[in-house]
């Protein structure tokens, strides 16, 4: 479920997957931080403790190195987007909710960045982000009008939109929960924020996965 990146130098063994998850990462950080275009691939090579044209065995140019950042939030909710879609509506809504907040407190960084910085990419990568987008929003449709089948689609969608807006904010600007909670209870009590705008929506109890 990538958007489709431009192609990269395969990582065929651990430590070379090891390596690009590194560099994954640490791109990841400081193009959130310094934006994209200020950031210089030695800078993100000395970050993963790699050399500048040693990246270049990974990622075919820094444009590839952005879309490879953002192809990990496809590749993270794809699992979740194949299992909801053999569940129940209510097992599926759970599966969603727990796959979003997964990825808002596992990879901020990346949703910061598919925000910014996707317009800076080329045309085709973004028609299938914007595709992969539809599909991920269908999905969670599929399931909110599963359990309240009286949801019109709009309706539907709009429900959808305000429950990652709650939970993308978090990841994009920490500004939705109290600090000085540990991680945990973070995420614990915006799924719980999240289940109550989905209860309020259907006008029975969502409950958390």
């Amino acid at each position: 479920m990538t958007a489709g990146g431009a192609p990269t130098a395969g990582a065929p063994t651990d430590r070379g997957r090891r390596r690009r998850a590194a560099v994954l990462d640490a791109a990841a950080e400081l193009f959130r931080d310094r934006g994209f275009h200020a950031t210089s691939i030695d800078e993100v090579g000395t970050a993963a403790g790699i050399s500048g044209p040693g990246l270049y065995r990974h990622f075919a140019s820094k444009d590839a190195l952005l879309m490879a950042v953002l192809d990990r939030i496809w590749l993270r909710l794809k699992p979740a987007l194949e299992d909801a879609a053999v569940r129940d509506p209510e097992e599926a809504l759970r599966l969603l909710l727990a796959a979003h907040l997964d990825l808002a407190f596992d990879q901020p960084a990346a949703l910061v960045l598919l925000v910014r910085e996707l317009r800076h990419l080329p045309e085709e990568y973004r028609r299938r982000a914007r595709h992969n987008h539809r599909r991920y929003l269908d999905a969670w449709a599929d399931a909110l009008q599963g359990v309240a089948p009286a949801l019109d689609r709009e309706t539907a969608r709009s429900v959808v939109l305000a429950v990652h807006g709650l939970i993308d904010s978090e990841a994009l600007h920490r500004q939705v929960l109290p600090r000085g909670r540990s991680r945990e209870a973070q995420r614990v009590l915006l799924e719980r924020l999240a289940a109550a705008v989905l209860t309020e929506a259907v006008g029975r109890p969502v409950h958390p996965a």
